[in-house]
């Protein structure tokens, strides 16, 4: 079978994107991601074993503007154009969507062309592209159960949002009994707000001997060490980690925004985590996201104009410094985790293809 996943443009959509290929080429399918032209996708995917790699231009809907449309048409047609091209040579038995406006060429073409056609859809929100594509697709996963009053009911399957296998959890923890760590973590979309604010706070914790791992993103990876360094934090900075579970495996708490992608690998990794929704995300997908881990008791929720540096360092020093409720946490996030969401989407994928495949 020839499976066509699009999964480019952020890293909310590239990484479930990789961890089902990764699942279905362990099952001896021929898998070919789609992604962006941005670096990040170049990036993750550069070196990525077993995969075939093509790349459309980037849509994404900032408006109706008159220039802003017409960009967006012309990028539009741009990408059906490309997609043609890369069915001729590809021949996909299915279409897979992660998510966002790149999608809508293949799911687009697979409709015409009578491909049978899945999208995912990782957030509690679900984005307006995923709403619109959901007309072309067969069958609609979820990672969250709050997306699928959005989709029709015979469509959708709740499967979790895979994980790529070097992220699942494996082993013991490597905690450090003299330090606890805190892991902060601040998504493809948006770090300088939350690097601001986790940098100010670190020097006001006390109470607890801290060591900090914070991913600023490229940026802001010099200024934010400046300021652990002016303030005495022992703190390691580095703008991207490309081996996220050595982190996870040592981390005592979790400071982040709450894309999907990163709240499925914290419930997966059972972390305690402070979530500070990034503020300009799509219908505020990641505030509903961050809620359903608060609710559950797995993380502190605040959206980002209500935060100060103190109030962070406070509810930082508390949970570090208060077992029982650390504890409580980390045990709240195993409701939450999906397990084996990778094969769950992959046997869905698989499942799609017998059905209405094999009837074409």
């Amino acid at each position: 079978m020839n499976v066509l996943i699009v999964c480019g443009g952020t890293g909310g959509h590239l990484f479930p994107g990789m961890a089902v290929g990764e699942e279905l080429l362990e099952r001896r399918h021929q898998v070919l991601l789609v992604v962006s032209e941005k670096e990040i996708d170049r990036v993750a995917t550069r070196g990525a074993k077993g995969f075939l790699v093509e790349s459309l231009p980037a849509v994404g809907w900032t408006g109706a503007r008159p220039d802003r449309a017409l960009r967006f048409g012309w990028r539009m047609l741009q990408g059906i154009r490309r997609t043609r091209s890369i069915f001729r040579s590809f021949q996909p038995d299915v279409v897979v969507g992660m998510g966002g406006f790149s999608s809508f060429p293949p799911l687009f073409l697979a409709s015409l062309s009578e491909i049978p056609a899945c999208i995912h859809e990782s957030n509690a929100i679900a984005g307006k592209a995923n709403r619109l594509l959901a007309r072309y697709a067969d069958i609609v996963a979820i990672g969250f159960d709050a997306a699928k009053s959005q989709f029709p009911r015979s469509k959708t399957v709740c499967t979790g949002t895979p994980i790529r296998a070097a992220l699942r959890a494996t082993g013991n923890p490597e905690k450090d009994g003299a330090k606890k760590t805190i892991l902060v973590v601040g998504g493809s979309q948006g770090a300088r707000g939350l690097n601001k604010l986790v940098a100010d706070a670190a020097g006001k914790v006390s109470g607890a001997s801290v060591h900090w791992e914070h991913l600023t993103g490229a940026a802001d990876e010099q200024a934010i060490r400046e300021v652990y360094r002016e303030d005495g934090v022992d703190a390691n900075v580095m703008a991207f980690c490309h081996e996220m579970q050595k982190l996870y495996r040592k981390a005592d708490l979790i400071v982040a925004r709450s894309g999907a992608a990163s709240l499925a690998e914290i419930a997966e990794w059972g972390i305690p985590s402070i979530l500070i929704p990034f503020p300009f995300a799509a219908d505020q997908h990641q505030s509903a996201n961050a809620k359903i881990f608060a609710d559950a008791g797995a993380a502190i929720m605040r959206e980002e104009s209500e935060c100060t540096a103190e109030w962070l360092a406070h509810e930082i020093q508390d949970v570090l410094t208060n077992d029982v409720r650390r504890k409580k946490m980390a045990e709240s996030t195993k409701p939450l985790r999906h397990v084996d969401a990778h094969k769950k989407l992959a046997d869905v994928i698989e499942g799609l293809h017998k059905t209405k495949g094999s009837a074409s």
